[in-house]
């Protein structure tokens, strides 16, 4: 067992998909949202959480300052090796960025979701 993430661009035509394991300030960043910036009470695994433009361009600014929140941990999170995983991770998560940011001018709806 473990986090495992998912995002999906939505479209009617099929779906562009990416995943991530143990990402842990990742999902840091994307449970700040969801708690913090949405106001959500509810657990958020295995929720979709649909991303904005803003939320994708502020995720993507902060990839690029190498800035990722750091996690506190989580069960199942790997959060102990979240300094590995974000480097490892770091590409696909500029092109999850860009593309997402892409989708989303093109009618498109980006879904972040994870399972725990």
């Amino acid at each position: 067992m473990g986090l495992d993430q998912y995002a999906t661009f939505r479209e009617k035509t099929g779906e562009a998909d990416f995943y991530w394991r143990k990402h842990s300030r990742l999902q840091e960043f994307m449970e700040d949202i969801w708690y913090n910036k949405l106001g959500r009470a509810d657990e958020f695994n295995c929720k979709e959480l649909v991303l904005t433009k803003e939320m994708l361009q502020e995720l993507l600014d902060a990839l690029e300052k190498n800035n990722l929140p750091k996690s506190d941990g989580g069960f199942f999170y790997g959060h102990e090796f979240q300094d590995e995983s974000a480097k490892e991770y770091h590409n696909q998560d500029i092109k999850f960025c860009k593309e997402g940011l892409k989708a989303i001018e093109d009618g498109m709806e980006v879904v972040y979701e994870c399972w725990y």
